[in-house]
């Protein structure tokens, strides 16, 4: 009995019957890769996520390309690249990016899934690539102390909007991009009701969620309307602006909340986007049921929002053990 050819020995059934269609049909080729080069694919690809996802997005997409860049040339036929190349390509990000290398392989199996639709090459090199298993990071969340303290700082120095901002963060789990492009249009009073996604704001699902607010929420959403209307008369379009009526952008929020942050002594891990996580594990600490936490935090699946339950899942094992 033959052996079976190396090539052949590390691909599952699937790629072998792709390949096997691809060239054995009436003893013709059915299907054919076109000569495109790494560059050329890397510009068109950039050119369909440019129209299609957000500005955030495709500048992930366009860092993992440039690493790329430095191992394997732009001038190198993309059908040529196989599963070796693949894994060699990510034992050497690995080691010059530890951390990022994770994100970057899932940026290359998409390009490559989107290089495989274009016929630039028959096969996904990076699909079989495997990394090393990473550890479970827990949550980082601000205490109450720790928000109290940056409220106050950011107050102090003639920032009540964006210490609204954190509060609003700590009661609702918006992302910031959620939080800073809130409109009063989003907000229905009489039924106490944030509704987050629109035609002028896209949330990074693409889909639509309602969020109930509290009363400590409502108070946050009247005092910022009462300060505009002070001023201007009108609301502005936004519910948290500048003085000049303009959105506050990301940056600048984040920029403050970190300037606090250090000022206070604070852990150096903790950033604006740690609200988020504060206000999940605050639920499910209450008990929340995860699938309505899921909902909350626009989750697409429960298992993402598994990780704030970690604490809670400790307390209950202390309980058992103490009733041995």
């Amino acid at each position: 009995m033959k052996e079976v050819p190396e090539k052949f020995k590390n691909i599952s059934v699937e790629e072998f019957l792709t390949m096997l269609a691809a060239v054995l049909p009436n003893g013709q080729h059915t299907k054919t890769t076109k000569d495109v080069m790494v560059g050329q694919g890397f510009s068109e690809y950039n050119k369909l996520i440019e129209f299609n996802l957000e500005p955030k997005t495709v500048a992930a997409a366009k860092v993992a390309e440039r690493q790329f860049l430095k191992f394997i040339p732009e001038n190198r036929i993309i059908n040529t690249i196989e599963r070796k190349d693949a894994e060699n390509l990510m034992m050497k990000i690995a080691k010059t990016a530890p951390l990022g290398c994770y994100g970057y392989l899932k940026v290359y199996r998409t390009i490559f899934n989107v290089f495989v639709d274009w016929n630039y090459t028959l096969l996904n090199p990076f699909l079989k690539v495997k990394l090393p298993k990473r550890q479970k990071a827990e949550p980082i969340v601000f205490s109450d102390e720790q928000i109290t303290k940056i409220c106050e700082g950011l107050i102090n120095k003639g920032k009540p909007v964006i210490a609204d901002i954190v509060l609003f963060g700590r009661e609702t789990a918006l992302r910031p991009a959620e939080k800073i492009g809130l409109r009063w249009s989003d907000i229905d009073f009489r039924n106490r009701v944030i509704t987050i996604g629109n035609r002028l704001f896209k949330t990074k699902s693409k889909k639509v969620r309602r969020i109930p607010f509290n009363d400590r929420i409502e108070e946050i959403l009247k005092r910022n309307s009462e300060k505009q209307l002070s001023k201007r008369k009108i609301l502005n379009e936004f519910v948290f602006t500048q003085d000049n009526g303009k959105p506050y952008k990301r940056d600048t929020v984040s920029k403050w909340v970190k300037k606090i942050i250090r000022e206070e002594g604070m852990p150096e891990e903790l950033h604006l986007y740690c609200l988020r996580a504060t206000a999940a594990t605050r639920w499910a600490s209450n008990k929340v049921p995860i699938y309505t936490v899921s909902k909350l935090l626009g989750h697409s699946n429960p298992s993402i929002t598994s990780r704030f339950y970690a604490n809670v899942d400790l307390e209950e094992l202390r309980d058992a053990v103490n009733r041995m």
